[in-house]
Parts: structure tokens; sequence; C-alpha cells
């Protein structure tokens, strides 16, 4: 019966647009998903979008109240297969291991697409280093290298630069990443720069906003960060208080590509290297608020939240701007 409910309702929210604007024998259907209150867990490197996602659902659902509360994502993810929560927001899709277990509890989950976000290394504005390529990224995080004068760019005038403004102790290259717990952890060391492990030297951030205002205050640093964290609400706006490095990957075979910033038009035209999915994970097989806010996010409004925020769409066109 859980089976045969949860494939009803996955229909429903497919067509739950179409359900909302036509026929009245829909109404108690409509009713259902947009009244009462739901739980979600949010992954703290999605914070800001979901507080935008709260407040336009709630918006246009006065009836409905849509609580969610921050957490690392492993923690959200033990929640939910813990049974102590049925829904969450997070930044990576569950680990074989995780549908494993979930399994084999008979925890029956739906994974909805939400949007696509960029991972991000951010230094001061201050700061001389504005290109660095993948494998550069790699010797900076793993430790190889620990001095900015032990990098060398195709731009002369970068290298000068750093050698000019980061003297003495300057030139020490600061870490700042996050903690283990979080969504962007693994994914940076395990799948995006592909290193057993961060310098023994790196900083460990509990939060976001950590890292943001420590490499704010420091010339020296370089830190982890994804769009949602950097967006100013205004599509493709950014915070001119930290700034991108420019990313040039240089692939297995040893082709170099060109660089990129880190920008919401890059990441749509997947030019950018470092991308990841936003997902929602849902345990919930009955029609209540979470169905309603699933349809709100997987449609229009919710799309539109996205764009705004400066990650991309997946269900939404998306006009994009090539950027020089």
């Amino acid at each position: 019966m859980k089976t045969l409910n949860k494939y009803v309702i996955s229909l429903l929210i497919t067509f739950f647009a179409l359900i909302l604007f036509q026929g009245c024998e829909y109404g108690e259907i409509k009713q259902k998903a947009v009244t009462g209150e739901a739980t979600v867990v949010t992954d703290e490197t999605l914070a800001p979008l979901m507080k935008e996602f709260e407040f336009e659902f709630e918006r246009l659902n006065p009836e409905a109240k849509l609580n969610y509360t921050i957490q690392p994502a492993k923690v959200a993810i033990t929640e939910l297969l813990n049974r102590d929560v049925k829904s969450i927001l997070i930044g990576r899709e569950l680990t074989e291991e995780e549908l494993q277990f979930a399994k084999k509890v008979n925890l029956e989950l739906t994974k909805y697409e939400v949007a696509l976000d960029g991972i991000g290394f951010i230094v001061s504005p201050e700061s001389p280093v504005e290109r660095l390529t993948s494998e550069d990224l790699k010797k900076i995080f793993s430790g190889q290298v620990n001095k900015w004068s032990q990098i060398k760019v195709e731009d002369e005038e970068q290298n000068q630069n750093v050698l000019k403004k980061l003297k003495g102790a300057k030139d020490d290259i600061k870490l700042f990443i996050q903690r283990p717990n979080s969504s962007l952890y693994d994914l940076v060391k395990d799948t995006a720069l592909k290193i057993n492990s961060f310098a023994e030297s790196s900083v460990i951030c509990s939060t976001s906003v950590q890292i943001l205002e420590s490499v704010r205050k420091n010339i020296n640093g370089i830190g982890i960060i994804n769009l949602s964290w950097i967006s100013k609400g205004n599509q493709d706006e950014q915070d001119t208080t930290i700034r991108p490095v420019r990313i040039s990957f240089i692939t297995p075979t040893g082709t170099q590509r060109d660089y990129a910033m880190f920008h919401q038009g890059t990441v749509a035209y997947r030019s950018y290297p470092y991308i990841r999915k936003i997902y929602l994970y849902t345990s919930e097989v009955d029609i209540n608020v979470i169905t309603g806010f699933v349809t709100f996010l997987l449609n229009k409004d919710g799309q539109t939240v996205v764009l705004k925020n400066g990650l991309v769409p997946v269900n939404q066109p998306l006009r994009i701007i090539k950027l020089d």
C-alpha cells in the first residue's frame, strides 16, 4: 500500500501545477497540500536558498507553515535515515551505503532534483591571486605547496603581484575549509580535487559564514564556498567582499581548458568545472504540505527562486550570457 501511495503522490507532484488550476474536484487535494505544517532539515551550505524558499512558499500559500532547521549534510541524512525527520534538502546524493541502510530498515525515499550549484574557491579582494588551475588547487589544498610564491601561472602579471604583495608571513597560504560533516568537505576532497586528505594546516570552519569572514580578513587566505552563499539575491549579482578565483581545469590527458569565472552563467553553460546538484529527499507517503512544497520547488515559482538566488534552475529555461 505504501508503494502504491508513493507512486500516486509522485504522479500528483508531477502534474500538481496543472491540478491547482484545473478542475474543482481536486480542491480537497490542493487544500491538503497547502494547509498545515511541515519541516525540512536543510544542509548548512544551502541555508540562504532555503530561507528564500520558505518565504516565497508561505507567501503564496498563507495557510501553510514551512519550518526548517539547519544542519551539516551528514547530520541531516542521519536524521532522515533514523526517521527523526521526513524531508531533507542537501547538496549531494545519498551514497550507496546510505541507500542500502534505508533499504535495510524499509525506509522508502523519493529524490527530487531541485537546482544546480557550483563549488568555488574564494580569496580576499585584496589578494593578487586571480587565476588558478585545477592542478594548482590540488597542490594547495593537499598541502603539497604551502606558499603562494610556489604557484606559477601563465599570467606573469599575477606572478609578479604575488611576489610584491605577499611577502614574509603573507606568503604562507591559509586554507579555510568546511567541517567533515559538510556536504562540501567530501565533494571537494573526493570528487572535485581528488586528493587523499586536506592539508594539516587547514583551518576547519563550522559554518559558511565563518569561511567568508576568515577569507575577508586574510589577504593570503583561500576558502571553499558554494554559489548559494555568495549570491546577493538578485540573480547573478554576487558578494563583492570576497572574490572567486577563475579556474582552468586540466583533464587527465593534460588538456587545459579556458579559465572560467565562478558564476551562475558558467555553471549553467557547464564551462565551470566544479558543479553539484541540489536534492530534496523525503519519506512522506501522504498528501500534505511537503507535497505542495515539492510541487513549488519543481515548477515556475520555486525555480524562479533558484534563479534569483544565483543558482541554476533544472526545470525552467535559462538565458545564458557568455562571460569573458
